[in-house]
């Protein structure tokens, strides 16, 4: 296994900030990973998965972690039965990668989320979503290791998830997934091509940027309320709220990770003085 140290974090987030891992660990199979949550609980450290980076956020300094990259668990194969498709994809398995399979095979239920910046299991462990659909619409089972380095494999009806969340945010490490998809009527190339179009219309994706920084609250959209309680654009340094999108932060040059906290902070205070509402984060800030 790979192990790399004192590496730039802000090259492990899609936002570019962060400081420097103390080290990084390149897990490349099953015993790789159960080594990592046995040294986890050994030294009391927590264990913290990284994929592409898009809903992580890293402070400013040093930082010692258990921080494990997903770069080489990219083993995927397609099984056919019937009308349906199962792909097996191991975490570090990307979103580009799906869709490419998608297009070629013409498989109905991924197109929704098919701009997603991610990797398969960062997407499921937060139920990544767009377009009304999220990914646990098309899973079929989970492997994962929990805290006492067990391989479990889970059926969706036995994993706890709901909209942005899975229970794999507090515990263990999704190692592989199963997703269960069909053949299609419809032109999925031609879908995905305008959901494309659609999110670079609306989205700040010329800059570095952590996706939607909010969750949505129930009734109402976290763009809007950052929008209508004057966010929209509003920066501190080379930290900002995206003048294309409220909820999107981007990074304009040389962003700080005090400011980034700091203008989260105003957000969230602003929001909850205008409208008593309590923003959730979607992204994950790691200090």
């Amino acid at each position: 296994m790979k192990i790399l140290e004192n590496l730039r974090l802000s090259n492990f987030s899609t936002i570019k900030i962060g400081g420097v891992a103390k080290k990084v660990y390149f897990p490349e199979n099953l015993e790789d990973v159960v080594y990592l949550i046995k040294l986890s609980q050994d030294t009391n450290k927590k264990l913290i998965p990284v994929g592409i980076g898009s809903n992580l956020i890293f402070k400013d300094g040093f930082l010692d972690y258990i921080f494990v990259s997903t770069k080489y668990l990219k083993d995927l194969n397609l099984k056919q039965s019937g009308e349906y498709f199962y792909i097996n994809a191991q975490a570090g398995v990307s979103f580009k990668t799906l869709i490419n399979i998608v297009k070629k095979y013409n498989l109905e239920g991924f197109e929704n989320l098919s701009g997603i910046p991610a990797s398969i299991g960062g997407a499921v462990a937060m139920n990544a979503g767009a377009f009304g659909s999220e990914i646990f619409d098309i899973v079929e089972e989970v492997y994962w290791i929990n805290n006492k380095a067990e391989l479990i494999v889970s059926k969706k009806e036995n994993i706890r998830y709901s909209y942005r969340y899975s229970q794999f945010q507090e515990e263990g490490f999704v190692y592989k997934v199963v997703l269960r998809l069909k053949k299609s009527n419809k032109d999925i190339s031609k879908i995905i091509r305008n959901h494309l179009i659609e999110r670079n219309k609306k989205q700040p994706l010329n800059l570095p940027t952590t996706g939607s920084t909010y969750k949505n609250p129930e009734g109402s959209f976290a763009g809007y309320l950052l929008e209508k309680s004057g966010f929209k654009g509003k920066r501190i340094g080379d930290i900002g709220f995206s003048e294309k999108h409220a909820n999107f932060l981007v990074n304009y040059g040389d962003a700080k990770f005090k400011d980034l906290k700091k203008l989260l902070e105003l957000a969230e205070e602003k929001v909850k003085k205008e409208f008593n509402i309590n923003l959730k984060r979607e992204v994950r800030i790691i200090e």
